[in-house]
């Protein structure tokens, strides 16, 4: 009996898709609503610059970033951080013509409790499109596989009523690496209301001779509560000796600097 099998190629989180010529634009919407009540609404884009008609089908989604930053995915309204049950969509599903343009308004709608904002929100807004794109046939007694690509970008969907301006980030743990020797796990917490956009590198200084490298910057954002571990590399041409090692963690210009010192020994 033959078989047939069907691939599924997942592409999230993409703002652009070469492959299939499609172009979503924002890939972050920020929302800054106030008030109990009050409505702000926003514009996403999607260009067909592909020679057939596409159609898109558009959902919403609760997600969350991992420590080691990737990214969790959970039904709508299902997480305390969520603003999809905030939000309505002008439409579900979008078609375009070839060369042509769609656009999805997004409404965010207050809700009645003042305490819901004081308080970060986020969600996703799902675009997915899907196209059979070929049939591959084997011989007389190899299997047959049908072979489907779905196209499916995510876009950021914030939150951040504008009272909340004031962002607070401290430092953990500096520990080694338990799979690669040479890189060092900065572990940071956001223990502010806002999200932050860190940016963490080492000092790294001989304390024979008081030689100084500075790593390449990290970037990387935080949610509030949550907490990120950042991996950065010691530099190959460290020479035998004890070092200091200072990892930094800058998050704004308006805050200061969050650092970890260790003294490590290199054989």
């Amino acid at each position: 009996m033959k078989r047939v099998f069907f691939l599924f190629f997942f592409l999230i989180g993409l703002s652009e898709v070469h492959a299939q010529q499609v172009n979503v634009n924002p890939s972050i919407v920020n929302f800054n609503v106030g008030n109990v009540g009050a409505s702000e609404t926003k514009v996403v884009t999607i260009t067909n610059n592909s020679s057939k008609s596409q159609s898109f089908e558009v959902s919403l989604g609760d997600w969350n970033r991992n420590p080691d930053g990737s990214h969790e995915y959970f039904a709508p309204g299902t997480k305390p951080f969520s603003c999809s049950s905030w939000i309505t969509l002008s439409s579900n599903f979008i078609e375009i013509p070839a060369g042509q343009k769609g656009e999805i308004l997004i409404t965010m709608q207050a809700p009645t409790d003042p305490a819901q904002l004081e308080k970060m929100k986020w969600a996703m807004l799902f675009v997915q499109g899907a196209q059979i794109k070929k049939e591959l046939v084997g011989g007389q007694n190899e299997a047959k596989a049908a072979v489907q690509e779905i196209l499916r970008m995510g876009i950021h969907l914030y939150q951040t009523p504008p009272s909340l301006f004031e962002s607070s980030a401290r430092t953990l743990n500096l520990n080694p690496n338990k799979e690669n020797s040479k890189v060092y796990d900065f572990e940071i917490e956001n223990i502010g209301k806002t999200m932050i956009t860190g940016r963490a590198h080492m000092e790294i200084t001989n304390l024979s001779n008081s030689e100084e490298v500075i790593t390449p910057v990290v970037d990387f954002p935080v949610f509030p509560g949550g907490k990120r571990v950042v991996k950065l590399e010691m530099p190959n041409e460290l020479k035998k000796g004890k070092y200091s090692i200072l990892a930094v963690l800058d998050y704004g210009i308006n805050n200061p600097l969050e650092a970890i010192e260790k003294t490590i020994e290199v054989k």
